[in-house]
């Protein structure tokens, strides 16, 4: 189990080279490992029921397939890329030359193209002139093996297990190569929805409090008006008193404190009953759908009084903290610019009358 372990842990061993990819590195090193299985496998069925002619070929073959996984931990990624498609080029041009088209080798060309197009970052014209050659040598070997026979005539039945050989070992290699680059757009395609999610949050929220911001308020009133034409609401502002002497009296951390402090107390108390947003400084808009004044009023003087007779503590000492709020339902007649209007007229009342109060 520690060997099995150990052997993994140098198939996933990261490159030397910064900004290589590990994915790419481990995908031709379990490439090469299936090549080199596939080798000893076709060198045993030709010692067993083929033909002992040519059997260096398939020594050597494994040499240096051998050599080229060791490559792996010492050269770059292209480099080692170039050279596992020569490799298997020269095993598949020199095996159609000795064993004839019957035996299924030249299938594995499909490999090679695979691995030209997702492996390989070139233009999309050296890949389409690659992918030509490729087709220029599998017509080729195949005109050739019409015209001559091979230099290792085999057997019928023995032709039948080699192509059932290749045919595995080519889904095998097949499947390595999809497998980590469908892994990759997979992976990437999550990276980008959640950055993208990211942004929209970003975009959409107050980076202090979590709140929505202005933008976004509006957009759902917005929303909600074209969606619900004949539907009742409520808008109301409500502004932090005396907030300047929190900046003055402790610094900014204390205000930024403050306002973090507020939003939790609206999450608390409205429970999902209305939305609301930072809407500026220290000025928050609520919005209250499908309700008319007394149901919205009800809430926010919840939060009114709980804002009130919750002190805020800031380095052990407790702060008295209390808020002004404007409160305006909707008319059916006045576009929202004219309903916050409303509202903000009815907050700069309530901070005339002295403050800590609900304009409605």
């Amino acid at each position: 189990m520690n060997i099995f372990k150990k052997l993994l842990a140098l198939i996933q061993k990261d490159s030397k080279y910064e900004n290589e990819s590990r994915r790419m590195l481990v995908m031709l090193r379990w490439f090469y490992l299936v090549f080199l299985c596939y080798l000893l496998i076709f060198q045993c069925l030709m010692f067993f029921g083929g033909s002992h002619r040519f059997s260096w070929l398939g020594v050597i073959s494994m040499i240096v397939v051998g050599v080229s996984l060791m490559c792996t931990y010492h050269f770059r990624i292209r480099a080692n890329l170039i050279t596992s498609v020569v490799v298997q080029l020269a095993w598949i041009i020199s095996s159609v030359y000795l064993y004839g088209w019957d035996s299924g080798v030249q299938h594995f060309i499909f490999v090679l193209m695979a691995l030209v197009y997702f492996s390989i970052y070139d233009t999309l014209t050296v890949k389409i002139v690659v992918t030509v050659l490729l087709f220029l040598l599998r017509l080729g070997m195949y005109f050739f093996c019409k015209a001559f026979d091979p230099l290792v005539p085999l057997s019928g039945s023995f032709v039948m297990i080699l192509q059932v050989c290749n045919t595995l070992f080519l889904f095998l290699q097949l499947g390595i190569l999809f497998g980590t680059f469908s892994s990759n757009i997979e992976s990437a395609e999550k990276k980008l929805v959640e950055y993208n999610k990211r942004l929209e949050q970003q975009a959409s929220t107050d980076p202090l409090t979590g709140l929505w911001n202005r933008r976004t308020m509006l957009n759902y009133i917005h929303q909600f008006q074209a969606q619900n034409p004949n539907a009742l609401y409520v808008i109301a502002m409500g502004d932090i008193d005396h907030f300047k002497r929190f900046n003055d009296q402790y610094g900014h951390d204390c205000g930024d404190a403050v306002l973090v402090w507020l939003a939790k107390m609206f999450h608390d108390v409205i429970q999902g009953r209305g939305k609301y947003c930072r809407w500026g400084g220290e000025e928050f808009v609520f919005f209250f759908p499908a309700m008319n004044g007394d149901q919205a009023n009800e809430i926010v003087s919840e939060l009114w009084i709980n804002v009130d007779h919750t002190g805020f503590v800031w380095k052990d000492v407790k702060e008295h903290i209390t808020m002004t709020f404007g409160l305006e339902e909707s008319d059916y007649r006045s576009d929202l610019n004219d309903l916050i209007k409303k509202v903000d007229e009815k907050l700069y009342i309530g901070k005339e009358q002295g403050r800590n109060r609900i304009i409605y």
